[in-house]
């Protein structure tokens, strides 16, 4: 499943400027920049230049790290020296869904990285990514259940995504403690994940919305005004995860689903045996239909060729 974290930050503190935050997130960028200027040829340079990924929000993909910055640094009506400014939710993907995607992208053809995409398949590989990114903040929008206050879309946000195609090996990691890889080295394999900056208000500055509250859904009184809190991270999940089943077409398994898998990390005995005794079952219906439809396909095939056509 998608698994959308709603992180306060990245390790910065997110009481000041994000600026720090979108200098990091322009890593990638700066690694490209580093083998261009080792490249010695310009079809090689051009190859490099078209992977850069620039931020993006609903309306545009070729927002710069200063607009952002100004941007979520300037939405900060009526909140404190010590309030959150913004908020840095990350998105990742499961490898069958990564691999769902690149099929999309590269029309079946099967890659061991985004290197070995052209540069079309590239670029149509990050348009799936970006449209299911604003989907996914229009489901966080909705999550704070304030529609009534306008806050119905990402439209109604002061957010922008980031597209990163690489992760890197770190010291906590098995392969590092184990010396099979060095701290720093690139992570084999398809990595694509989403990274965002969303302010803390609205985009009409009215609005104050924290999706770590631990409240799911609270109504408030203060005089004559009433308002609502909350942000419910499991169903934020659930969401998402169904708007890529849907968007993407994406046949999804038992063992596949997020509430599932939760289940099986923190149910009881009794609830992890009966799904574990489903997801078998499920298996075996799917192994039947594809057996029968290989046994159907076999037999067409003999009966056309004992006609002698």
């Amino acid at each position: 499943m998608p698994i959308s974290k709603p992180h306060s930050s990245l390790g910065a503190k997110n009481i000041g400027s994000c600026s720090n935050l979108t200098l990091y997130l322009d890593k990638e960028n700066q690694e490209l920049d580093k083998m261009i200027n080792k490249s010695n040829t310009i079809s090689e340079i051009g190859f490099l230049e078209n992977r850069k990924q620039l931020f993006f929000n609903n309306e545009r993909l070729d927002v710069s790290c200063v607009e952002v910055i100004d941007s979520i640094d300037g939405n900060i009506k009526k909140l404190g020296k010590k309030d959150s400014k913004y908020f840095a939710p990350t998105i990742s993907f499961s490898q069958l869904e990564l691999e769902h995607l690149v099929s999309m992208a590269t029309k079946g053809k099967k890659i061991k990285d985004v290197w070995e995409m052209n540069t079309n398949q590239f670029n149509f590989f990050n348009s799936l990514i970006r449209e299911y990114s604003r989907l996914i903040m229009t489901n966080y929008a909705k999550n704070f259940n304030r529609q009534d206050k306008g806050l119905v879309t990402g439209d109604n946000l002061v957010y922008y995504g980031k597209i990163e195609h690489f992760r890197k090996f770190k010291g906590i990691d098995e392969e590092f403690k184990k010396g099979f890889v060095k701290s720093g080295s690139f992570k084999p394999g398809l990595n694509t994940h989403v990274h965002i900056i969303v302010s803390r208000k609205d985009k009409s500055q009215r609005l104050k919305l924290t999706p770590t509250s631990k409240e799911r859904l609270t109504d408030r009184k203060i005089g004559t005004n009433s308002y609502r809190v909350g942000f419910d991270r499991m169903n934020w999940i659930n969401m998402n995860e169904k708007t890529f089943d849907e968007l993407f077409n994406y046949k999804r398994s038992l063992v596949e689903k997020f509430e599932n898998q939760y289940i099986l990390k923190n149910g009881s005995p009794k609830e992890k045996d009966d799904l574990l005794k489903q997801v078998k079952l499920q298996e075996r219906l799917i192994n039947k239909k594809v057996k029968i439809k290989n046994n159907g396909q076999n037999n067409s095939y003999n009966t056309s060729k004992g006609r002698g056509w």
